[in-house]
C-alpha cells in the first residue's frame, strides 16, 4: 500500500476485508461526502457509495480496498493509462470512456448538479438559461462531467472560467468570493454544508444543469480473474437491493432522498 506521507501522494487507505486467497480488488475514487470519504471517528471509509459496492462485494465474498485521488483528474489519468484499478465508483455514462470502463447496467443513484451561489446575491440574478450567467465568474474543475452546453458556453467566452483540479476547491473560492457561482453535486454540497456550517450562506438556481443516473464501473484493462463474471453479479445483486429496500435503507443512512421509484 502506498504511504499516505508526502505531498501530491495519494490518499490510500486499506478498507478491512476477509482473508481469502488471491489479491484484493482494487477500487478508485475521488474522496465526496456523502458519496466516499475517511471517516477520522472509525478510522474507515464511510459513505453511499462505499457502503453499497461493501454490501455487494461482501456478499459475493470479494475482498477488495479502496483508493482516493486527490483529484478527478488523476484518477482518470490511472484508468485510462496504467493497471492501477479493477473497478471505478460512480460515473454518469459517457461514450468517451466506454473503451476503457466496463459500465454496470444497474445505477445505483440520480445525481443532480445544481449553481451554487451566495444566498445574498440570489436576488440580484434572474436565471432560466446560461446566457443569463453572461459574463460572471463561473468555476469548472478539471475531469468533472457538466453539459455539451456548458463547455460550448466556456469555449464561445460566455462567461469567466476558472478551472481547479479539485472539487473541494470551489466552496471555499465561492464563500471568500473569488468567483461568482458555480455548478456542483446538490446533495453532496448541502450535506457537506450543513456539516461545515455555512449552509445558511448558500443558495442554488432552481434549474438543475443536469441530473442523471450514476454508475460504478468496470475496468477493461484490469487483470482481476473473473471480473466480467462480477460485474454481471453485481447487477444482479444490486437489483435485489432496489427491490427488496436494502439500497433505500442505505440512503437514509446518509440522509439521501431519491425523487425516482425503481
Amino acid at each position: 500500500m502506498r504511504s499516505l506521507k508526502g505531498a501530491g501522494l495519494l490518499l490510500c487507505w486499506v478498507l478491512a476485508s476477509p482473508a481469502v486467497e488471491g489479491r484484493e480488488l482494487v477500487i478508485g475514487g475521488i474522496p465526496e461526502v456523502p458519496w466516499r470519504y475517511w471517516d477520522e471517528g472509525v478510522q474507515s471509509f464511510a459513505g453511499l457509495d462505499v457502503d453499497v459496492v461493501g454490501h455487494i462485494l461482501g456478499r459475493l465474498d470479494v475482498p477488495h480496498r479502496i483508493v482516493l485521488e486527490p483529484s478527478s483528474a488523476r484518477l482518470e489519468n490511472n484508468w485510462r493509462q496504467n493497471n492501477t484499478y479493477d473497478m471505478v465508483f460512480t460515473y454518469s455514462y459517457k461514450e468517451a470512456r466506454t473503451p476503457y470502463l466496463l459500465y454496470a447496467n444497474e445505477s445505483h443513484i440520480h445525481i443532480a448538479q445544481h449553481f451554487f451561489i451566495l444566498k445574498k446575491n440570489l436576488a440580484h440574478l434572474h436565471y432560466d438559461t446560461l446566457e443569463d450567467l453572461r459574463g460572471m465568474r463561473v468555476g469548472a474543475t478539471q475531469g468533472f462531467s457538466y453539459t455539451p452546453a456548458f463547455w460550448a458556453a466556456v469555449d464561445a467566452g460566455l462567461w469567466r472560467t476558472d478551472v481547479v483540479t479539485q472539487n473541494k476547491l470551489q466552496i471555499h473560492k465561492l464563500l471568500h468570493e473569488r468567483i461568482d457561482i458555480v455548478p456542483l453535486p446538490t446533495m453532496a454540497t448541502l450535506f457537506e454544508a450543513q456539516r461545515g456550517g455555512y449552509a445558511a450562506r448558500l443558495a442554488y438556481l432552481p434549474k438543475p444543469l443536469k441530473s442523471e443516473p450514476y454508475y460504478n464501473t468496470f475496468v477493461k484493462s484490469s487483470d482481476y480473474p473473473g471480473l466480467a463474471l462480477i460485474a454481471e453479479r453485481y447487477d444482479q445483486e444490486l437489483r435485489e437491493m432496489k427491490r427488496d429496500g436494502r439500497l433505500r435503507a442505505i440512503y437514509e443512512r446518509y440522509g439521501v432522498q431519491q425523487h425516482y421509484s425503481f
